[in-house]
């Protein structure tokens, strides 16, 4: 009747949802940031991109991990309004159905 719940998906640039938009194409100096440890970092500039490219990642996997979990709670509200109806229905058959009369000892 229920199936066991699916883990997160939590795989680097890949997104669950094909229909965003686009993200904006790094500049070059966020692109030579990727590949640069923070203690390299030698100018305001380099700092910038940098964070600039930490927090585009981090948007990123917040997007992700927030689709995920919104889609689980999806789910998981599917999952409990099948419930409700299967214990109503439980119910109401129990209700519907005469109750056999008992045998009484003497």
């Amino acid at each position: 009747m229920s199936s066991a719940p699916a883990p997160l998906k939590l795989v680097p640039g890949v997104s669950p949802t094909p229909a965003k938009q686009p993200s904006p194409k790094p500049s070059q100096a966020a692109l030579r940031t990727t590949t640069t440890k923070p203690e390299d970092i030698s100018s305001p500039h380099e700092l910038t991109a940098f964070v600039e490219t930490l927090l585009g990642q981090l948007e990123t996997k917040f997007d992700d991990m927030s689709s995920q979990l919104l889609d689980r709670m999806a789910q998981m509200s599917s999952r409990v309004d099948s419930l409700e109806s299967s214990i109503k229905d439980l119910i109401e058959s129990d209700i519907a159905a005469p109750a056999s009369p008992q045998p009484s000892r003497s």
